[in-house]
């Protein structure tokens, strides 16, 4: 049936026709005819040799005729309905809708065969959109749900993905967010940089470290550029405290070794020369001398006795406390600058009470420190201000002051680090440990449109649901 009839066109302007392929219906029908042919050809031959009338034989002829014809195009349109039904299911599965099928089809035919096959295909290529569906949706999902940072890049540095932490992060919703360039957003310079690297960055007014990895993918044969942040403060931080408490456990023992007899022998020296007649400008010299090295030798104990209780924070003992009577008796405590106290709501708080009680000491005498050392400025009765709020289960506390602010926030949290004269450097990193015991966070920031910082202590899921008669109803694994 794979013949094509030429058609001449008529000549013009001296060039030959061309031959146009007839269509495949009318090849179809061709082929039927041709084939029908030879039996109509024989039938004419026996009807006209027969002794009918010639009446008879021509109503035969045309009978014969019109039921040639009539056949040969019933076959054709059979065999085009067929095809054409194959090519609706082909062209569904083209636009991706896979809930057409052939009728009608039989194994043995050779149609028939084509039709299952397709059906088969058609089958198979449904399963796989369920299934390429299904996984679009659990990643999605998945993408939400995570704490990773997730945020996608065209080649033009436009937003085409991020996730629920990504547009949290960035400040703003998915919708908000997409087809911005990096620019506009503010993030461009997490796209350039090494492949993973640790960086800094503000989150929530808050300090934060993320480990940061970059790499590139290919969509519609476009390179995009993946960008994945994965909050690592706590981790590392653990990591530094664990390093910090070797480090002063080492230098304990090692510096205790040597003071222990440095102090001995001095007292011993100083006792041996009130004892000895030496001329008075050596005997002075020498016990001056003397009571340097040992007052250094005991200062020196007093500094790493206080690192120590740093590298050694008990687990907090927690039991039922009114919060507002341990605001008031922090607040009492402070006797050089008046701290103004804005009552909040009468909450019971499970936490261990001496130790958030120290946390709250030494952050309220940080405030008055800064106050005090705000120069050319009187003291205002709410230049230390201490309240709290709460809602839900959580708890937060504030604690502002109108002092000098912070010069800087990336040490404040060093060991050994401090800007006071005489001071340690341990009254903050004691309060986060004691805040991080209880599960809950410390954030230091300058305060906007004043002079001066706000601290924030949140402490989550420690309010207490009720009093009973007998104590305080709480949540052990609050």
């Amino acid at each position: 049936m794979a013949f094509m009839l030429p058609i001449r066109r008529a000549k013009k302007s001296g060039n030959r026709g061309t031959a146009l392929p007839l269509r495949f219906e009318g090849r179809l029908l061709l082929s039927v005819i041709l084939s029908g042919a030879p039996g109509v050809i024989l039938s004419f031959l026996l009807l006209w040799n027969s002794q009918y009338s010639l009446d008879h034989k021509v109503e035969g002829s045309v009978l014969l005729c019109l039921l040639w014809l009539g056949l040969s195009v019933s076959t054709r349109d059979s065999v085009v309905n067929s095809l054409r039904v194959l090519s609706n299911v082909i062209s569904a599965l083209k636009d991706e809708d896979f809930s057409f099928r052939a009728k009608r089809a039989f194994r043995g035919d050779a149609l028939g065969d084509l039709a299952l096959e397709i059906n088969s295909l058609s089958s198979a290529f449904a399963a796989e959109r369920l299934d390429a569906v299904e996984t679009t949706h659990l990643l999605r999902k998945v993408m939400a749900e995570a704490g990773t940072i997730i945020l996608a890049f065209s080649p033009d540095n436009r937003l085409r993905l991020v996730n629920r932490a990504g547009a949290l992060f960035v400040g703003g919703t998915e919708e908000e967010l997409v087809n911005r360039t990096a620019w506009e957003l503010g993030i461009e310079d997490l796209l350039e940089g090494p492949p993973s690297e640790v960086i800094s960055r503000m989150d929530s007014d808050a300090g934060k470290r993320w480990i940061l990895r970059r790499t590139s993918f290919r969509q519609k044969g476009e390179p995009h550029r993946l960008v994945i942040m994965s909050e690592a403060s706590d981790a590392l931080r653990a990591e530094e405290g664990l390093a910090w408490r070797r480090l002063i456990r080492v230098l304990s023992h090692e510096i205790n070794n040597s003071l222990a007899p440095i102090s001995s022998i001095a007292h011993t020296l100083g006792r041996m020369a009130s004892t000895t007649e030496l001329p008075t400008p050596i005997s002075e010299h020498l016990s001056h001398g003397l009571e340097v090295i040992q007052d250094r030798a005991e200062s020196l104990n007093r500094f790493l006795q206080s690192y120590s209780r740093v590298a050694m924070v008990p687990t907090p003992a927690r039991r039922p406390v009114a919060l507002e009577d341990l605001v008031i008796h922090v607040v009492t405590l402070e006797s050089r600058v008046a701290v103004h106290l804005i009552l909040g709501p009468k909450v019971y708080i499970y936490v261990d009470p001496d130790q958030l009680e120290q946390a709250l000491i030494n952050l309220t005498k940080n405030a008055a420190d800064a106050v005090l050392l705000a120069s050319g400025k009187t003291v205002s009765p709410e230049a230390v201000t201490v309240s709290w709020t709460a809602s839900s289960k959580d708890v937060e506390i504030y604690i502002r002051d109108e002092g000098i602010g912070l010069p800087e926030t990336e040490n404040l949290f060093v060991p050994f680090y401090t800007t006071k004269e005489t001071g340690s450097g341990i009254g903050l990193l004691l309060s986060r440990r004691i805040i991080e015991a209880h599960n809950g966070t410390l954030i230091i920031r300058n305060r906007v449109g004043c002079s001066g910082c706000e601290v924030e202590v949140k402490l989550p899921m420690c309010i207490l649901d009720r009093p009973t008669h007998g104590g305080l109803a709480f949540d052990h694994g609050a």
